[in-house]
């Protein structure tokens, strides 16, 4: 039997073949965004400069935020494009936060290391950062009360801790935050096109790339911009694309363009947060093809097929008597299962290259103290992955 979802077969011939549990670190694309790249490919060569018009990049756009929107719990009307994944997005937003000297700012220990990187900076620019410790993988929002103040001026967090797999209660986390006024930045990648929006629409930005949950490999990442942050902030680096231009034609032949020509963004528009320069249409076809399959299904329809399998993958590992490290309340629950079955970070790493060897493909992740072999289910997947994956481990354990 096909270890592919029936109901999907036909968009995923390429896990007819292997047990694909990695939706965590990078999805497989679904025949429709193959296609959707093929089709942006043969416009390029036959005229690229009508592939690459600007009527023809915003009509790509307006798909891909149409497509996007219901999936992240905003309106296409704030969704903005900030480059290739979700670094671009959170670097904008931060750098759009003007943080004074003195100023502090909050993040979770075992967040992405992209958070990590923005500390960094943040501190460089005098800003204390402080850090939320985990719980056995897990946070709560009380524990915001212990470090947020008056000097708080944003609070970066994921919606899903990329390790553990533990779902945050976005709102709730939110609410701490914005009683001290402060801005909050998330990241939402392993949540986007996989769960429900469930409180996203509380934060100030939610940053997403498309590799992941979303099934578009292809490079493009965004956000969706609350109100606030539109009526509040000015972006840190606008382009001319930002420009509030009605006739591009016209802008480009017109003789007395100068400095100061044109206010340099669209000044009560999320759009004025989004990428000023040159994306080409391709990553946007397949981001609206991608997400267009996942609406199809349901969002709802997504998170329950996630629920059930995840159910599933961890009665498995029990009967393994592997140790499961992500939460095990529903309410916490995502498509990423965490799990040991041996004592060493080795151990791990050797099992998931012998587990690939298999047809059989998770990883190994691991940060602030907290490690161990990474499985993640999507909607894709059948019952029989997870079958998959528990032989495979019962034979590796001999």
């Amino acid at each position: 039997m096909s270890p592919v979802s029936p109901t999907y077969e036909a968009e995923f011939p390429s896990l007819r073949s292997r047990h694909y549990l990695n939706w965590a670190a990078v999805g497989v694309p679904p025949l429709r965004a193959i296609g959707a790249v093929r089709s942006v490919l043969d416009a390029v060569e036959s005229s690229p400069e009508a592939a690459s018009s600007p009527e023809a990049v915003g009509a790509a756009k307006e798909e891909a935020r149409a497509q996007l929107a219901p999936l992240l719990g905003c309106s296409p009307e704030q969704v903005v494009f900030t480059g290739t994944s979700t670094t671009s997005a959170v670097q904008e937003a931060v750098d759009s936060i003007p943080f004074q000297r003195g100023d502090n700012a909050v993040i979770l220990d075992m967040d992405f290391p992209l958070f990590h990187a923005e500390a960094y900076r943040l501190r460089a620019r005098g800003v204390e950062v402080r850090v939320v410790r985990s719980q056995d993988g897990d946070y709560e929002p009380e524990s915001l009360y212990e470090v947020v103040d008056r000097r708080t001026r944003a609070l970066l967090m994921s919606s899903v801790i990329w390790v553990s797999g533990a779902r945050l209660e976005v709102e709730e986390f939110a609410k701490v935050a914005h009683e001290a006024e402060a801005y909050v930045v998330v990241d939402a990648i392993q949540q986007a096109g996989a769960l429900r929006p469930r409180g996203l629409d509380r934060a100030d930005f939610v940053a997403f790339g498309t590799q992941k949950w979303l099934l578009s490999p292809f490079g493009l990442g965004g956000m969706c911009v609350s109100r606030r942050a539109v009526e509040e902030l000015q972006p840190p680096r606008p382009g001319y694309s930002n420009a509030p231009v009605r006739d591009w034609d016209a802008y480009w032949l017109d003789p007395n363009k100068a400095p100061f020509y044109v206010d340099p963004f669209k000044a009560d528009s999320p759009l004025k947060f989004e990428y000023g320069g040159f994306i080409p249409v391709m990553p946007f076809r397949a981001a609206a093809s991608a997400a267009s399959l996942i609406n199809e299904v349901g969002i709802e329809g997504v998170e329950a097929q996630v629920m059930r399998l995840r159910r599933a993958l961890v009665e498995a590992l029990e009967d393994l008597r592997a140790e499961v490290l992500s939460p095990p309340e529903q309410s916490k629950a995502s498509g990423i299962v965490l799990f040991r079955l041996g004592d060493s970070v080795r151990q791990a790493q050797d099992a998931v290259r012998r587990l690939a060897a298999r047809g059989v493909v998770i990883t190994a992740r691991g940060a602030a103290g907290v490690w161990g072999m990474r499985a993640s289910v999507h909607f894709p997947n059948g019952e029989e992955d997870v079958e998959a994956l528990g032989e495979a481990l019962r034979e590796l354990r001999g």
